[in-house]
């Protein structure tokens, strides 16, 4: 037996689409108001018996691991993670030996990201010069601070390695994970004195982090990333998708700006249809991703020469990719989309 088939012996495709949807039942089927377009009498229908759905509003149907791929905006591989995971299944047994080491290496990556998302997120609440930075000059609330949980690196280096040792992760694994790193003086945290900002999949799993300086230094970047490790990858991750995914199946547009805080001050507002790439090197898996929720992009990059570069450039991909992209134009004397925020949502 496949692992697919597994899934459906254990789960339904009403329970399935009942974590998403208010199903009522309609004879042998059941029935919904579409998710994918906004309409008053229901036309999206679930057979039990035949374990199909259709939605006649988009014409489009399958069976659980499609109505997943379209509602998550996820290809199929993912698809069968989120629902195996439902399901009890472990993925691991239907690999090779070999996948099935990855497997478990990539859970214990995914376990140390939640554990140090904990770590810095208790560490902002106790660095007020950080918790100063959020609040009064990003202007970020306490609920948007949880939502997305912000922190903060503390700057001795070693206080995560030390915190994650403690919680039985090894040198192997934090390395991998791209947590910590190897300094003349032996391993140590990866990020020093930063704001965190952390990095989810599409489903809200943290694969890693973005670090901003909290004291700008001309020596040291900016803002700089988790290095490429087993479940992060620059080149694909989109950030804020999972908080995002519901707004721009809605608004049937996607909006993508350049800098992290840009999004998380744009949901703050009510605007949630906003996604970042990794700085303004967009790529085909960006689109890609986006274009499962929606064929509308709108870049909204910052108004310097910098950010014009990077829309241009997104012109021949989009081409490949096969959405529509428009560029959003800011007000003369507006430099970025967060600046805007702070003067008219």
């Amino acid at each position: 037996m496949e692992a697919k088939d597994e899934i459906k012996q254990r789960l339904s495709i009403e329970e399935v689409i009942g974590n998403y949807l208010e199903l009522k039942r309609a004879g042998r089927n059941f029935k919904a108001n579409s998710p994918f377009s906004n309409e008053r009498t229901p036309s999206f229908m679930v057979s039990p018996e035949k374990q199909i759905w259709h939605d006649f509003s988009s014409n489009k149907g399958g069976d659980m691991f499609s109505f997943i791929m379209e509602v998550e905006g996820v290809d199929f591989r993912e698809a069968l993670e989120i629902l195996a995971k439902k399901a009890g299944v472990d993925l691991s047994q239907y690999q090779r030996k070999s996948d099935g080491t990855t497997a478990k290496l990539k859970k214990r990556l995914l376990e140390a990201h939640v554990a140090a998302a904990q770590f810095y997120h208790l560490c902002l609440s106790r660095k007020p010069e950080a918790l100063s930075y959020i609040k009064q000059k990003r202007g970020f609330t306490p609920e948007t601070i949880r939502t997305w949980q912000l922190g903060y690196s503390p700057d001795d280096g070693r206080s995560l390695y030390t915190f994650l040792k403690k919680r039985g992760f090894t040198e192997a694994e934090l390395s991998k994970a791209g947590l910590i790193t190897k300094r003349r003086d032996g391993f140590g945290d990866m990020f020093r004195g930063r704001i965190m900002i952390p990095l989810a999949d599409g489903q809200g799993n943290i694969v890693g982090f973005t670090a901003r300086l909290l004291k700008d230094d001309k020596n040291a970047p900016k803002y700089f990333n988790t290095p490429q490790t087993l479940i992060y990858d620059k080149g694909r991750q989109v950030f804020g998708l999972h908080h995002a995914k519901d707004a721009i199946r809605k608004a049937d547009v996607a909006v993508l700006v350049e800098g992290n805080l840009d999004v998380i001050a744009s949901h703050q507002v009510g605007i949630a249809n906003v996604v970042a790439a990794a700085g303004t090197a967009m790529t085909t898996d960006h689109l890609r991703s986006l274009s499962r929720l929606s064929l509308n992009i709108r870049l909204a990059f910052d108004a310097d020469q910098a950010g014009l570069k990077a829309a241009e450039r997104a012109i021949p991909i989009a081409q490949t990719v096969g959405v529509d992209i428009k560029v959003v134009s800011l007000p003369e004397g507006v430099k970025d989309p967060d600046e805007l925020i702070q003067t008219d949502p």
